[in-house]
């Protein structure tokens, strides 16, 4: 075929690409008579119409077309597909190709439509379905029970159990809820428990026990709860809160029912409640054979010392010594992981001797040590004819167990245990033995000696000043021999002296009470009002309410001539101890220097009804 158009075509390359024969041009097929019978009398033209399309003889493009006898054929391009689709659906559709072959892309149509119909139906679809808003109102709850948690923590009760109780309204609106739109097998059981669980204790924390009886019995009576049977024991300790000790008993045996004898921990510490009941009803044969048990099972520091006291109950000699042994055979688990080898590098070994397991041993070693030091000191004066031979029979034996280092500290007890029953020179005796032991230990003990000495006064005060410089020799750092060394010098005339040694142990220990009373006393003493008020104040803070404390600071202001300062000072101390008449007297005396007769009076008549003053 030779291209049309003059002979300027052949100059442009673009020429005669617009000019198309229009008999090809898709477009004027619709008026195409021959190849609307042609298509009419194919496959396509004799495909089943559905009764809209039948009904729908003009094209899209509004020209007639003639009805064929095996259904009605639409305009080219909007041909509906067979398989009963809409006409409305056709309209979104891009139009059915006639070749099953197609040239890549050109699908811009297609995709628009998808984005359209994808938009509409994002429109139509409820923000949140039924199960979503479910989870968002959990959530909601878990944040107010966290809220609670968090303020019990803080100790404030009151506001825990507010939130506590409004975690347990916006839980039951969930039910509800569910209730309403039949969804009640996706219960969030979990949830319940965790809610009801956290109200009954803060009941427990607000002293409300009738409350927290009845809730933790909703939770107990509903079997849908695993192992809610367990919270019995919970039951069982407000019944033994309100020293109902026979349910306490009964829901304690209920409780140890549902543990299983593989949780043995569990097992003996509710078994351990239970002989704690047996002896608040004076029931002791029965806690022994109980605390018998539970050793027997695991033995355990808290159970053997339980064990100890019944049968310092009973006043069974034989059966004391016997369970003072099963409480030193009881071994102190420690973890040699943590033990340091390098001692030169210094930071590790405090990072490691301060972390949380280091700490929890530090606390179970002091558990066990105040277990073995108490049960010796509450036996030794049943097991022997006098109090020295007991202890003395509860220190060999400790020697001869695990626990031998304990033996040192027992010693020193004893020591002070004789002191309080008067005997000086039986515990000076005790005292002087130690001299050849540790450096630690023989500074403790000079110490000791150093303060009984001094107490003796007198001519034992160049004794007591020996002591005290043993004790600096070994251990100059120790803030109790400073002290002691300080009242010596201040029994001794020399204030400077003691004021230098007061304030020497409270730069090794800031906290040192004595020396601060004392560095007041002397600062006082040596006119130095503003000083004492410092120190006085300062302890003050340390010992809130504390009346020779408060009675001090009253002094100073008194000797300032702040009458005013000084009446508040000593109303709060005659209230904190009503039946001192000292301060009464001195109160009365300042009132009557200030003119007030009817005060000074009203003191005096209530000194007349102290029983010491008549």
């Amino acid at each position: 075929m030779e291209p049309r158009g003059n002979s300027s075509s052949l100059d442009d390359p673009y020429s005669g690409f617009d000019d198309y024969e229009h008999a090809y041009d898709p477009q004027n097929l619709a008026n195409d008579r021959s190849f609307q019978q042609a298509v009419a009398r194919s496959s396509h033209g004799r495909r089943p119409t559905t009764s809209s399309l039948a009904a729908r003889a003009p094209s899209s493009a509004g020209i007639s077309v003639p009805q064929s006898s095996y259904g009605s054929v639409s305009s080219y391009g909007s041909r509906s597909r067979a398989g009963g689709r809409t006409a409305a659906g056709v309209r979104n559709e891009p139009a059915r190709p006639m070749t099953a072959v197609r040239a890549a892309g050109y699908t811009s149509f297609a995709n628009k439509v998808q984005a359209v119909e994808a938009a509409k139906a994002a429109e139509t679809k409820p923000a949140d379905t039924t199960e979503e808003k479910c989870k968002e109102m959990e959530e909601k709850v878990m944040d107010v029970l966290k809220e609670s948690l968090f303020e019990a923590e803080k100790k404030h009760f009151k506001e825990a159990l507010e939130k506590a109780k409004e975690a347990g309204r916006r839980e039951r609106a969930i039910v509800k809820y569910r209730e309403q739109h039949a969804m009640v097998d996706s219960m969030n059981l979990d949830l319940t428990f965790t809610v009801l669980f956290n109200l009954a204790q803060q009941y427990m924390n607000n002293d409300m026990t009738n409350e927290a009886l009845n809730t933790y019995e909703i939770i107990v009576k509903n079997k849908m709860f695993p192992n809610s049977g367990r919270l019995k024991v919970n039951i069982g300790n407000i019944y033994f809160k309100k020293k109902d000790f026979n349910k306490a008993i009964k829901h304690y045996r209920m409780a140890l029912d549902q543990v299983p004898s593989i949780q043995k921990e569990a097992r003996i510490r509710i078994l351990n409640n239970i002989g704690v009941a047996f002896i608040k009803m004076g029931k002791y044969e029965d806690a022994l054979s109980t605390f018998e048990h539970c050793l027997d099972e695991k033995p355990d520091f808290k159970t053997a010392l339980n064990l100890v006291l019944t049968t310092y109950c009973i006043e069974d000699v034989e059966k004391m010594r016997e369970s003072f042994q099963k409480l030193l055979d009881v071994s102190l688990e420690e973890s040699d992981d943590n033990k340091i080898h390098d001692k030169e590098n210094v930071l590790m070994n405090q990072v490691l001797n301060s972390d949380s397991l280091k700490q929890y041993e530090r606390q179970k070693r002091s558990e066990a040590e105040r277990a073995i030091l108490t049960a010796a000191k509450v036996i030794s004066p049943a097991i022997a004819p006098d109090y020295a031979s007991g202890y003395e029979w509860c220190v060999e034996t400790i020697k001869q167990s695990v626990h031998a280092e304990l033996a040192t500290e027992l010693e020193m007890s004893k020591a002070g245990e004789l002191l309080r029953k008067g005997d000086l020179e039986g515990a000076i005796d005790v005292l002087k033995v130690f001299h050849s032991q540790e450096t630690k230990i023989a500074s403790a003990a000079a110490n000791n000696l150093c303060m009984i000495r001094l107490l003796q006064g007198g001519a034992k005060l160049v004794e007591a000043q020996d002591y005290a410089e043993q004790a600096l020799k070994l251990d100059h750092y120790n803030a109790n021999t400073l002290v002691n060394s300080g009242n010596i010098a201040y029994l001794n005339g020399e204030l400077d002296k003691a004021a230098t040694l007061y304030k020497e142990a409270l730069n090794n220990e800031a906290t040192c009470v004595q020396a601060l009373y004392n560095l007041g006393l002397v600062c006082r003493q040596q006119g130095n009002l503003e000083a004492a008020l410092e120190n006085f104040y300062k302890l003050h803070q340390i010992l809130l309410n504390n009346v020779q404390v408060i009675c001090q600071l009253a002094a100073i202001y008194e000797s300032l001539e702040d009458t005013a300062q000084a009446i508040e000072l000593y109303n709060q101390a005659n209230s904190l101890a009503p039946f001192d008449p000292s301060i009464l007297n001195r109160l009365a005396a300042i009132y009557d220097s200030e003119g007030d007769k009817t005060q000074a009076f009203q003191c005096h008549y209530d000194v007349s009804f102290l029983q010491s003053e008549i």
